[in-house]
């Protein structure tokens, strides 16, 4: 059990692959060799995998990895539970490239992003029109996110039901989310980026186990130490290992590589391959607080997902993303909107309970720890009271429930932050990307681990600062661009 967390939250924070996006099921005999292992558990994966099949000849493995004490993933089934497919505001890549990250800023970026998808609206300046994945908008909204939108307008927004999501700048405007689909149905990341190269080059899969840590030789890596169904094998990497797992998992598998605090890897009797105090450290996740009204009745079912995104006080980019949520056939008769902080900062840890790989490490969150993410949240909730209570709502709108009605001062409101707050499962940053010189650094501008040669991370456990959206997006130009890297020079230097 994580301290802090309870076991729900923990399974939450630590739980899989990127939702509904589970990479192989069951058991496969894992190749001993190749040129380059990908180690799958974040979305980067997929990209990665794509792109470095575009190379001719290049024998790809991918490794699935999921440690014992991850839950299995529950992919969504559905149209109306798949999560939006958002990038992020463009301040949140300017910011990376601020911190010392040549080559990460919005412009940097924006090519990759583009490639990848293929946008139902095609190709502009800021779309892709061409890319293996399909985005695409859902159009079949209710009488609860139709009243959603416009109830923004009188609190102060805008509201647009084809706005773009997507662009460089959305902040203060309620629309419909893009969602990944595909002829009316999810489009998973498998199939967009993982079918179309199977049979056409040299991939390959491992799948039912677990990585135990990257095989190191002084300071290269040489491929990694692989568990499944009771055997231990190695497969061996000519050229590089990148890992593209969850953030708790690539913090506790470079630590298990002797790659993290040194004092304390000794301890544990970890020989010490780069002492990187940063590794581990950096973790954060996105929380949410639910704000629900009673609902006197059944709407239409829709695919629709309805939204917004915008500021609690002076933050740029936005922190704070509204979901609106309506009553649906075996749920309770709610309509309201979870409040979520997307660009929290309080910071956490990962820490090592042990040296056995197949021991959950010890995961504290340490969510609302700032006073700002507690400002933030509160001011999230009376913002979304402020459009919930908008007069395009008052026929699909009872009372508040008890959750949170009685809460009218600050101070009373904080505790019920407190209280409801729960983590999103969008955890990043134990990896963060950084300058050589900053301590808490894990990787460098072209994600090569600091202090070893032909090993990467790629994914969201290298984003300094989570990007203001679900990071899945964000997560898949990272893949893509940790591929370029792998390509154009195998080896980065400490």
């Amino acid at each position: 059990m994580a301290r802090g967390l309870s076991r729900r939250a923990f399974l939450t924070v630590t739980g899989a692959a990127p939702l509904g996006r589970a990479l192989c099921i069951g058991q496969s005999e894992p190749p001993r060799h190749a040129d380059v292992v990908v180690v799958g558990g974040d979305a980067a994966a997929y990209a990665a995998v794509f792109r470095l099949a575009q190379r001719p000849g290049l024998r790809v493995t991918l490794v699935a990895d999921r440690a014992p004490w991850q839950p299995a993933p529950n992919p969504p089934s559905t149209l109306a539970d798949l999560p939006p497919f958002v990038r992020g505001h463009q301040g949140c890549f300017d910011g990376w490239r601020d911190r010392g990250n040549s080559g990460w800023g919005y412009a940097d970026v924006l090519p990759v992003f583009k490639r990848l998808e293929r946008y139902e609206a095609g190709a502009s300046d800021t779309r892709g029109g061409d890319g293996p994945l399909s985005v695409r908008h859902c159009w079949d909204p209710n009488a609860g996110h139709r009243a959603f939108l416009m109830a923004a307008g009188p609190a102060g927004y805008r509201q647009d039901s084809r706005h773009d999501f997507n662009g460089p700048r959305s902040q203060g405007v309620a629309g419909y989310y893009q969602k990944a689909m595909l002829d009316d149905r999810p489009h998973s990341f498998d199939a967009a980026f993982l079918a179309p190269v199977r049979h056409t080059s040299p991939v390959t899969t491992a799948s039912g186990g677990y990585v135990s840590r990257v095989v190191m030789e002084g300071t290269r890596a040489v491929g990694v130490e692989y568990v499944s169904a009771g055997r231990c094998v190695v497969i061996r990497a000519t050229q590089a290992v990148v890992l593209c797992l969850t953030p708790v998992r690539a913090a506790q598998v470079l630590m298990l590589s002797g790659i993290g605090p040194g004092e304390r890897l000794r301890a544990l009797g970890v020989p010490i391959v780069a002492d990187r105090a940063g590794v581990g450290r950096n973790l954060h996740d996105q929380i949410t607080v639910p704000l629900r009204y009673a609902s006197p009745q059944a709407l239409a079912a829709s695919t629709v997902s309805a939204g917004m995104f915008t500021v609690s006080l002076s933050a740029s980019p936005p922190d704070l993303q509204f979901d609106v949520v309506v009553p649906r056939a075996g749920r309770r008769p709610e309509i309201g909107v979870d409040v979520t902080l997307v660009r929290p900062s309080s910071r956490g840890e990962v820490v090592l309970s042990n040296a056995d790989a197949s021991a959950a490490p010890v995961v504290s969150l340490n969510a609302l720890h700032t006073e700002s993410d507690l400002r933030a949240l509160v001011q999230g909730l009376r913002l979304g009271r402020l459009i919930m209570t908008g007069a395009p709502l008052d026929a699909l709108r009872g009372d508040e429930t008890a959750a949170t009605a009685p809460d009218q001062t600050t101070a009373a409101l904080e505790q019920r932050v407190r209280a409801l707050g729960a983590p999103c499962g969008h955890l990043a940053g134990t990896c963060a990307m950084g300058p050589a010189s900053d301590p808490e650094a894990v990787v460098d501008a072209t994600l090569a681990v600091h202090g070893t040669r032909g090993l990467r991370v790629a994914g969201a456990a290298v984003m300094p600062d989570i990007v203001n959206a679900p990071p899945d997006a964000a997560a898949l130009m990272v893949g893509d661009r940790c591929a370029e890297f792998v390509l154009s020079g195998w080896f980065a230097g400490p």
